[in-house]
C-alpha cells in the first residue's frame, strides 16, 4: 500500500495537526529565537507529495520508523512545558563531560556546539533557544550503498527515529539537572541543521547541500538540542573549507543526479544561504525512488579517506 493510500486514521499519525499547532504555539512565546523576515520556507515533504499526487513506492518495514519519529516530534515539542522555571544558565566543566558521555550512550556520533542565528529558523518557526548543541549520527553504509531503494530509505528512517529518542533523551537528561532545553528532531526540524553544523565544526556543506563531515562523509542525519545554557564551548575554527574545493574538482553528485537537479553553481541569496539543489527537478525523482540518496551514496566523501581526499587539493 502506497504512503498516499493509506488509512486517514494513519495518515493523521503521519501528519498531525497537533504538530503544527505545537510548533505554531511556540512561534507565539515571547523571548524565543524566531525567523527573520527572508528566513527559508521549511519544504513539507509529505504534505508536498499529497498535494502533488506522487506516491511513494510501499514500505511497511519503514512505517514503524515513521511512526516513531512524529511521535518523537511531538514529545519534543510538548516536552518544552516541562523545563524548570528559573532554569540554570551556566553548565560547570564536569557536567559538560557528562552531557557528552551520556549523548555517546544515546547512539550520538559527533557534537558540538553553535549560536543559532534567526536566519536558520525556518519563515513562521521558533526555536526557544540560540544556544545548540549539534548531534550527528552516522547511517548504516551498506544499506545506503544500495540507493535509490527500500533498504536505503528504512535506514534513513531509522536513523531519524533513534536521532531523535536521543536528542529527546538530552534533553530530559539536561531539565533533570536544571537546564531547559528544545530537543530539535532531524525530521521536520525548525531550523536549517547543515549550516548550524557546518558553525558548530563539525564538517562543511558539499555540493549537494548535504554536511560532509570527517569520518562517514555525507552518511549521517543531523539533530540539535537548543539549550539554556549560556557559557557553552565556542566553536572552533573549522578546518573543513577545503572541502569546497575538492567538491568543485568533483562534481559528482551533479554528473550522477538523475534528475539533474544538483545545481552547477550554488545559489547566494540575500540572507547569506546558499541553495544547492533544484527541489523541482529533486521532489517527484526523491518521493518515487525511496527517498533516493544517490548523491550520498556516490560522494567520495563516504567511500574513501578523508586525509586521502584532503591531500588531492592540499597537498
Amino acid at each position: 500500500m502506497s504512503l498516499a493510500r493509506l488509512p486517514m486514521s494513519v495518515m493523521q499519525k503521519l501528519v498531525p495537526g497537533r504538530m503544527w499547532a505545537l510548533e505554531d504555539a511556540l512561534a507565539a512565546r515571547t523571548g524565543a529565537v524566531h525567523a527573520v523576515e527572508d528566513a527559508p520556507e521549511r519544504f513539507e515533504i509529505v504534505a508536498e507529495a499529497l498535494r502533488r499526487g506522487h506516491r511513494p513506492p510501499p514500505s511497511l518495514r519503514a512505517m514503524p520508523h515513521m511512526v516513531a519519529s512524529m511521535r518523537g516530534i511531538l514529545r519534543s515539542l510538548r516536552s518544552v512545558d516541562c523545563n524548570p522555571p528559573r532554569p540554570r544558565i551556566e553548565m560547570p566543566p564536569g557536567d559538560l563531560a557528562a552531557l557528552e558521555a551520556h549523548a555517546r550512550t544515546l547512539g550520538v556520533d559527533d557534537m558540538g556546539y553553535a549560536r543559532l542565528a534567526p536566519h536558520l529558523v525556518f519563515r513562521d518557526k521558533a526555536v526557544l533557544y540560540p544556544h545548540a548543541i549539534v548531534l550527528t549520527m552516522e547511517m548504516d553504509k551498506a544499506a545506503i550503498d544500495t540507493s535509490p531503494g527500500e533498504a536505503s530509505y528504512v535506514e534513513v528512517h531509522k536513523t531519524y527515529h533513534h536521532l531523535g529518542r536521543a536528542a529527546n533523551g538530552l534533553a530530559q537528561w539536561l531539565r533533570a539537572r536544571g537546564y531547559a532545553a528544545h530537543a530539535g528532531h532531524p525530521l521536520m526540524g525548525l531550523a536549517l541543521y547543515p549550516p548550524l553544523a557546518q558553525q558548530a565544526g563539525l564538517g562543511w556543506c558539499g555540493m549537494h547541500g548535504l554536511l560532509i563531515t570527517p569520518r562517514f562523509g555525507p552518511r549521517v542525519r543531523l539533530a540539535a538540542v537548543f539549550t539554556s545554557i549560556e557559557n557553552l564551548p565556542p566553536p572552533p575554527e573549522n578546518p573543513h573549507a577545503w572541502i569546497e574545493d575538492y567538491c568543485r574538482l568533483c562534481r559528482r553528485c551533479a554528473r550522477e543526479c538523475p534528475p539533474r537537479a544538483v545545481l552547477d553553481e550554488p545559489l547566494l541569496g540575500a540572507n547569506g544561504l546558499v541553495t544547492c539543489i533544484d527541489v523541482e527537478r529533486c521532489f517527484p525523482y526523491f518521493v518515487e525512488q525511496y527517498g533516493c540518496s544517490i548523491c550520498i551514496r556516490v560522494c567520495p566523501f563516504q567511500q574513501r579517506d578523508y586525509a586521502g581526499l584532503k591531500r588531492h587539493v592540499c597537498p
